[in-house]
């Protein structure tokens, strides 16, 4: 199949780039001040959960890219090493989120 092939390629080389972005704007939202009034502590309490959602699925997509045990083009081996450095940092940001599943 190399329709699967070659989309498991582009999701090693283009997932560390989304990865990244997405835990460095996690990063940046959850850093700042919670509201202090409801309404709007309910709704970045939705941004963070929707952020973390966003990596979650990224990881996913990962372990689905790393499912492919076929030769991988030069310079898969840096990209999946900076995929794999994004993956534990993303799993360290959900630590302690126990209602997250990982």
């Amino acid at each position: 199949m190399p329709a699967v092939t070659d989309l498991r390629q582009d999701l090693r080389h283009g997932l560390p780039a989304l990865l990244r972005r997405a835990i460095d704007t996690y990063r940046r939202f959850s850093a700042g001040p919670a509201p202090e009034d409801a309404k709007s502590f309910v709704a970045y309490q939705s941004g963070c959960r929707a952020a973390i959602l966003h990596i979650q699925l990224l990881l996913k997509l990962a372990a689905c890219a790393e499912g492919e045990g076929a030769a991988m083009p030069v310079g898969a081996a840096e990209a999946d090493a900076e995929l794999e450095t994004l993956i534990e940092t993303a799993k360290a940001a959900l630590d302690g989120h126990d209602d997250w599943e990982t």
